[in-house]
C-alpha cells in the first residue's frame, strides 16, 4: 500500500515522488471505434467483437459508461485530448485545421519532470515541422500513414530491426505496438518514467487486414464464416473503379468502401479483425509491463477518438448502438466512446462506472499533475485530474457540464447533469442525414441522457423551463469562442491578429 500512500501525499502536495515512484502513463487511442465494439460493454453487437485483452484491461480497472471526447471528428478530438481544452477554444472543429504553436500539448507541459515522452501512430494534429510531434514537444515520434497499413512506404520501426516483424508480415498496428514495447523496456533499463501516446489508425478506413485475424473473427462469430470465404474471391469481383481490392495472402484490402451495394458483412468482418489486431497489441503491452514489473506503476487510458463512422450510404464496419448516430455528429454516437482507466493497486478493479462523466480532455490534467508538471494557468483548461475523484479524495462528478460544437455543420449540444440539449440542423448531403420524421425538432431536442442514451424521447414540452435554462447555459459558455477556422475559411473572413 506504500505506493498508494505516496501517490495520495503527492497529489495533496505532501511529498515529491522519486523517478522510480512516478507513474508511467500510457494512452491507447483507436480511430472510429464503435461504442458497442468491445466485449466488456455487453451490447448485442459486442458479442461479435473479439477483445479479450481489452476486456481484461477493463477488468483490471474502471470502464466508464459516460466517457466522452470533445469533438466527433479525428483531428479536433486528438487536439482536445492533447491540450486538455475543447478544440473549439482555438477554432478547430473540423479536420484539416490545427492549433497554433501557442497551444500547449502534454509533452510540453511535462518538460522538466524527468519523463520520456513518445508518440506512435496517427498524428493528424498538423503537418508543418513546428506542428509535428517533435515540434509539439515529444522526445520521440514514429508517425505512420493511415493509407499504408501494409507498410509498403512507411519505414519499418527500429524495434523490428532488433526483434523482427510478425510472422504474417508488415502491419502498421503491430509496428506501433512494438515501438511502445521497446520504449517500456528502454525506460525500465534507464530508470525513467514515460508518457506514451499510442494512436492507432485502426479500425478506421481503408479496411486492410490479415487473413489470420479474419479467420479468428469467423471462428469467434460464426455468422461471419460465409463472409470470410467470400473474402478470398472479393478482389476478383470488386468494382474496377476506386480503391483496388485484393487478397494476396495473408494481406487483404477490402478496396473501395464508399458507395452502395457493398458487402456489408465482409466490411464488418474486416473492421472487427483490425480491432482484433489492436486487442492483440494491448495484450502484448500488458505482458511487457508485467515482465518489467511496471504494471502496478503504469496508468493506462484506453478510448476511441470518436464514434464509428456511419454518415455515408453504408455503415463503415462499426456499431454504436444503442447510441444514436455516429462520427461527425453531436449525438451520443459521435461523442460517447469506450473509455477505460486501469491502474492496479491504485484504482479500483473490475468496476463499471455508470455515474461519473469523464472526458478525453481529462487525460491532459491527470497526466500533468501525476507527473509533477504545471497545468497552465493563463488559459481555460477543460480537463480535470480524475485521480482524486476515483480515490475518494474528491466528491461530486468530474463534469457537471460538457458542451460540443460543430458550427460549420450547424450542430450544437450540451450535457448538464443528467440532461442533454442537442440542436442539429441536418445540413449536408441527403445521404448524411437521418431521414425519420422528428429527429430534428425545432429548437433542438432535450433528453434524459443518463437514462435515455439513445436520445429517443424528446422531453422539450415536459421540461420546457429546464430546456431553456440549458440552452442559456450553452450560450453563456460558448459566447466568447472564436469563429471556427473552417467557417472562417468558407466565409472568407480575414484572419485576426
Amino acid at each position: 500500500m506504500q505506493p498508494i500512500r505516496n501517490l495520495l501525499m503527492f497529489l495533496l502536495g505532501g511529498a515529491v515522488l522519486s523517478a522510480a515512484e512516478k507513474p508511467n502513463i500510457l494512452v491507447i487511442l483507436t480511430d472510429d471505434q464503435g461504442y458497442a465494439d468491445v466485449g466488456f460493454h455487453d451490447f448485442p453487437a459486442s458479442r461479435q467483437a473479439l477483445t479479450p485483452n481489452l476486456d481484461r484491461l477493463a477488468g483490471e480497472g474502471i470502464a466508464f459508461r459516460n466517457g466522452y471526447v470533445a469533438c466527433s471528428t479525428c483531428g479536433p478530438s486528438r487536439q482536445s485530448l492533447l491540450t486538455g481544452r475543447t478544440s473549439s477554444r482555438f477554432g478547430v472543429e473540423e479536420n484539416g485545421y490545427y492549433a497554433t504553436t501557442d497551444e500547449i500539448f502534454i509533452p510540453r507541459a511535462l518538460e522538466g519532470t524527468g519523463y520520456v515522452t513518445a508518440m506512435f501512430g496517427k498524428w493528424h494534429c498538423g503537418e508543418s515541422k513546428e506542428l509535428l510531434p517533435k515540434g509539439r514537444g515529444f522526445d520521440e515520434a514514429y508517425p505512420t500513414s493511415k493509407t499504408d497499413f501494409f507498410m509498403k512506404r512507411t519505414p519499418h520501426p527500429e524495434s523490428w530491426k532488433q526483434g523482427g516483424m510478425p510472422d504474417y508480415g508488415p502491419y502498421e498496428v503491430d509496428a506501433v505496438t512494438d515501438q511502445v514495447i521497446a520504449l517500456i523496456r528502454r525506460c525500465k533499463a534507464d530508470d525513467k518514467p514515460f508518457f506514451a501516446y499510442l494512436a492507432h489508425h485502426a479500425p478506421h478506413s481503408p479496411f486492410c487486414s490479415k487473413e489470420p485475424l479474419m479467420r479468428r473473427i469467423a471462428e469467434h462469430a460464426p455468422e461471419y464464416r460465409a463472409a470470410y470465404e467470400r473474402m478470398k474471391t472479393h478482389a476478383s469481383t470488386a468494382p474496377k473503379k476506386g480503391r483496388r481490392a485484393y487478397y494476396n495472402p495473408p494481406d487483404f484490402d477490402f478496396g473501395t468502401y464508399k458507395g452502395e451495394n457493398l458487402d456489408q458483412e465482409l466490411l464488418r468482418l474486416t473492421y472487427l479483425s483490425m480491432l482484433l489486431a489492436v486487442d492483440d497489441g494491448v495484450g502484448r503491452i500488458l505482458k511487457a509491463l508485467e515482465s518489467e514489473k511496471l504494471r502496478e506503476n503504469t496508468l493506462i487510458f484506453y478510448l476511441s477518438d470518436n464514434g464509428a463512422a456511419l454518415a455515408r450510404p453504408n455503415d463503415l464496419g462499426g456499431v454504436n448502438l444503442p447510441l444514436r448516430s455516429g462520427k461527425g455528429t453531436v449525438f451520443e454516437g459521435g461523442v460517447r466512446v469506450p473509455f477505460v482507466m486501469s491502474w492496479p493497486g491504485t484504482l479500483e478493479q473490475g468496476v463499471t462506472n455508470s455515474e461519473d462523466v469523464v472526458s478525453s480532455m481529462d487525460i491532459f490534467t491527470t497526466t500533468v499533475e501525476l507527473a509533477g508538471g504545471k497545468v497552465p494557468q493563463d488559459r481555460i483548461i477543460d480537463g480535470v485530474n480524475l485521480i482524486p475523484y476515483l480515490t475518494g479524495e474528491k466528491d461530486g462528478n468530474p463534469h457537471e457540464v460538457l458542451f460540443f460544437r460543430r458550427q460549420g455543420d450547424g450542430n450544437h449540444a450540451i450535457r448538464h447533469g443528467d440532461h442533454k440539449w442537442n440542436h442539429s440542423q441536418a445540413r449536408g448531403p441527403e445521404g448524411r442525414r437521418e431521414k425519420a420524421a422528428g429527429l430534428y425538432p425545432e429548437g433542438g431536442g432535450f433528453y434524459d441522457i443518463q437514462n435515455d442514451i439513445t436520445e429517443k424521447k424528446d422531453l422539450s414540452e415536459e421540461f420546457a423551463e429546464k430546456k431553456r435554462e440549458t440552452q442559456a447555459l450553452y450560450e453563456r459558455l460558448t459566447k466568447d469562442l472564436p469563429e471556427p477556422l473552417d467557417v472562417r475559411s468558407r466565409n472568407g473572413t480575414p484572419d485576426k491578429d
